[in-house]
């Protein structure tokens, strides 16, 4: 199971989401389940079910008798997938594992391009929640990590990092000894990364009475051993990720003369994740936004845009 997916996966079952009443058509789905959002003029009794087949779960997205429904499967096996899917739906399919999924299906299905797909996902959630308008950037936090300037008729990939998720599991592995994502999410919120990090106002003493400035990281890990508790270096690890992605976000914004960052994928979905971002946007002046249903952007994109090609 790769680390965003164990995010989510932790993120949900912490929150206790509620169970969907769906088509029986759908109850032998596993895994978590998201609350229906109803959408008005939508569907009628053709069901539409778009399908991110990442490389250890699935994202589901579909739309059915008026309502869409998000689910999250804990397996990718196109043969447990495909069994799932009734023969009468349409199906568009993303993700490294569509193709194998769209030979198991006697289904209609269209295999669409990952990266068009969770870009008009995300714009289509953003949109629907009323976060910005369109254009903005859009940062995809992953295992890595990819960031897109986001229009009303396209997504442009401007940058990307390998520092992403899959940083924060593995660098846990090595310095905490566990790479479970949630529990080193739970630590770095009890730890002070600054008995790891080497701040700003560790170097200029003068600038203690400035907010921003001694908030800011002069190296991170810089302080190196001395001292800090596994709390410390987890809550260090956390705020290396986050302020790559952050500032990587920003200097896009920039160069596209835009204001909001938005921030999907499985990870931005725990709110200490959430809450190191906010903070380094109102130290530099940006506003990150993050979106409910951040995980399903790729599914959801897939079901809009096959839709229209029907």
């Amino acid at each position: 199971m790769s680390l965003g997916d164990r995010a989510y996966l932790a993120l949900a079952k912490s929150r206790s989401l509620p169970a969907l009443t769906t088509d029986k058509r759908w109850t032998s789905l596993k895994g978590v389940e998201v609350k229906v959002i109803k959408q008005s003029g939508v569907g009628g009794n053709l069901m539409r079910v778009g399908v991110d087949v990442g490389g250890s779960l699935t994202k589901v997205a579909i739309e059915d008798d008026g309502a869409r429904q998000y689910r999250l499967l804990e397996y990718t096996d196109p043969d447990k997938v495909a069994a799932l899917i009734p023969q009468t739906a349409h199906v568009y399919a993303t993700g490294c594992g569509a193709r194998e999924l769209a030979a198991r299906l006697q289904s209609p299905v269209k295999v669409l391009d990952e990266l068009e797909c969770f870009c008009a996902g995300a714009r289509h959630l953003v949109q629907e929640q009323g976060l910005s308008t369109v254009p903005f950037v859009l940062a995809s936090l992953g295992t890595g990590t990819s960031i897109f300037h986001v229009t009303q008729e396209s997504g442009t990939r401007v940058t990307g990092t390998g520092v992403g998720g899959g940083t924060i599991t593995g660098l846990g592995h090595l310095l905490l000894s566990t790479g479970d994502f949630a529990e080193i999410l739970s630590l770095a919120a009890r730890g002070k990364r600054q008995k790891v990090d080497l701040m700003v106002s560790d170097l200029y003493r003068d600038v203690g009475h400035s907010p921003v400035l001694s908030a800011l990281t002069a190296a991170n890990f810089g302080r190196g051993g001395l001292g800090g508790e596994k709390a410390d270096v987890a809550s260090a690890i956390v705020q290396l990720v986050v302020e790559v992605v952050a500032v990587l976000s920003i200097q896009v914004a920039r160069t596209y003369k835009e204001s909001t960052i938005v921030v999907a994928g499985s990870p931005s979905g725990h709110t200490h994740i959430q809450d190191r971002f906010l903070e380094i946007g109102r130290h530099l002046g940006y506003e990150f936004a993050f979106l409910r249903h951040g995980a399903f952007c790729g599914a959801l994109g897939a079901l809009l845009l096959g839709s229209r090609q029907d």
